[in-house]
This record gives C-alpha cells, sequence and structure tokens, in this order.
C-alpha cells in the first residue's frame, strides 16, 4: 500500500540513462516544484550541500543542514526540506539494479548507511574529506552530463568511491562497535526485522530466526547498543505507522490492518504507550511535517 507519492529516475530527468540521475542542487530545487508535500523515492539518493542551510526532515527526524553536510536516503523513507535560497551542492538519485549491476561481488546495501532503511541518515563533513567528496559528485555530474562512451562504467565507478570516502567517515563517526561478531549479529537482526516486522513482532521469532535464545540474543542487543530486541522491533513498526499517518486521509484501520494488527485498538494503544500520542492524534499534528515550501 502506498499513500505517499513514491517518484523514481523519470521524474527527474528525460536521459537516456534512466537508472541514474544527476544535478546541481540548485537547478535541481528551481525545476522540481512539483514536489511541495512529504514524499517517497524508489530509489537511492544522495546530497551533498555546499551552500546554504536549513532543515531536512527524513522520517519525522529533523537534521541541520550546513555546508558539508551529506543526506543519504534509502527508498521508501519520507522526507521533505526547507532550505535557505542560497542552498548549493550536488544530488544523484540511482536505482539498486545500476549499482549492483556493476559490481557483482557486492551491493549497495553493504554501505553502512543503505543496510537498513532506518540507518541515520547524515553525515557532516569537514577539510580533507569534505573536498575529497566534493571533487567526486563534481565528476559524477559532469559525466552524467556528458553522454561520453563508457558513460555507465564511469559512474558506478565515481558512485563507487564517493559512497567509499563517505562510508569510511561515516563508520568512524558512528557511536557504538562498528566491528566484531556482535555488531554483525545485531546487523543481521535489523535486516531480519526489517524484512519480518509486519507479521513476527516477538523477540522470540528473531531468536528462532538466528537459531539462538531469546536471552543470548537480548544479551548481544543490550552489549553492543544498548537496546533490548524488542526496542529494534518497536522501533522498525513505529517508523512504517508514521509513514503511513502521514497521509491525511488514511485510517487508523487501513494502517493498523496493514502492519499486521488485526484489531485496531490494539494498535492505538500501542502506538499511544510509545508516542505518547495515539494515531489520530498523531496523525493531525503530522501537517508541522508539511513544512513551508519543502522543495527535492
Amino acid at each position: 500500500m502506498e499513500l505517499l507519492p513514491i517518484y523514481g529516475i523519470t521524474e527527474f530527468s528525460n536521459n537516456s540513462l534512466n537508472s541514474f540521475y544527476s544535478n546541481r542542487l540548485s537547478t535541481h530545487l528551481n525545476s522540481h516544484h512539483f514536489i511541495n508535500t512529504p514524499h517517497k523515492h524508489s530509489t537511492y539518493i544522495a546530497i551533498l550541500f555546499l551552500k546554504g542551510s536549513g532543515e531536512h526532515q527524513i522520517d519525522f527526524n529533523s537534521y541541520s543542514v550546513k555546508p558539508g553536510t551529506v543526506f543519504l536516503l534509502n527508498p521508501g523513507q519520507v522526507h521533505c526540506w526547507k532550505l535557505s535560497e542560497d542552498a548549493e551542492g550536488y544530488v544523484f538519485f540511482h536505482s539498486s539494479e545500476f549499482y549492483n549491476g556493476i559490481f557483482i561481488s557486492r551491493n549497495v546495501e553493504d554501505f553502512p548507511f543503505f543496510y537498513l532503511r532506518q540507518n541515520y541518515p547524515v553525515i557532516y563533513l569537514e577539510d580533507e574529506p569534505l573536498r575529497r567528496v566534493e571533487y567526486l559528485f563534481k565528476e559524477i555530474n559532469r559525466e552524467y552530463a556528458e553522454d561520453a562512451l563508457y558513460r555507465n562504467s564511469r559512474l558506478g565507478s565515481l558512485v563507487d568511491l564517493a559512497y567509499i570516502e563517505i562510508a569510511r567517515e561515516y563508520s568512524e563517526n558512528s557511536t557504538g562497535a562498528q566491528s566484531g561478531t556482535n555488531y554483525i549479529r545485531v546487523k543481521q537482526l535489523q535486516k531480519l526485522i526489517d524484512l519480518n516486522f509486519k507479521s513476527k513482532k516477538n523477540a522470540s521469532d528473531y531468536a528462532d530466526l538466528m537459531n539462538m535464545s531469546i536471552r543470548h540474543l537480548s544479551r548481544i542487543c543490550k552489549e553492543t547498543i544498548n537496546k533490548a530486541t524488542s526496542d529494534l522491533i518497536i522501533e522498525r513498526i513505529l517508523v512504517e505507522a508514521k509513514r503511513l499517518l502521514i497521509n491525511q486521509d488514511v485510517t487508523v484501520s487501513i494502517v493498523a490492518n496493514e502492519l499486521g494488527y488485526e484489531d485496531a485498538s490494539y494498535f492505538t494503544r500501542f502506538f499511544k504507550q510509545h508516542t505518547g500520542l495515539g494515531p489520530k492524534e498523531f496523525q493531525q499534528k503530522s501537517r508541522f511535517f508539511n513544512i513551508d515550501s519543502p522543495k527535492g
């Protein structure tokens, strides 16, 4: 069920390369005024800000915008923003097939910022890391604009290098252990939750999928990210619930059913317990998410 606009490549470009899009940020913002409400994309998105300020709201969390900011969005995330008039930088979109079709031995989802749909979506760069990433974004945009021989291959290589540079800084700036057996297991758990949260809502379900006891899985989560297994399940359900409720016309019953709850009143109590608001209250208050003149 899709209740918000969801945009791919063709809404932004009539270029012959239908799996990739790049542009100067100012041109992108000025050329696509049709996006003026919260929306989703079916593509991966990378945005580099070199000038300007503002606020970017992604899945109901607000992030500040300043020079050196890089945003990395997964397909399906709800976003909109309010930016200063002098906002400038670069943006590119691409499908999963664009990257994965070039690099057979690895997937775009292997990068830490794309591993899960609810990964932290922003990193702030300065000095040399920013200069390296800026150069790559600039080259990506130039290559995209020139329909030259081997364009697809060079674009793939440049995007790969940009993601590697960003991933290095992203991992260094992330909290908690970024390696080791327990970290890998927690990431596996989060991926399983991402795939199964509508039908499997108990910690025991995931312990079974991972062939370990509930107690062992809980200990790994607590030691690695200081959260219980149930916390991760609840967080994923709430994010999806909010993504659906942002549509002012959808009913609580429809949302409950979409998330696997047969009893809408139970879902209402669950949502209020963990957010402090009932679903209808959240839906009304979520009008704040439609910040003035969002773009892109």
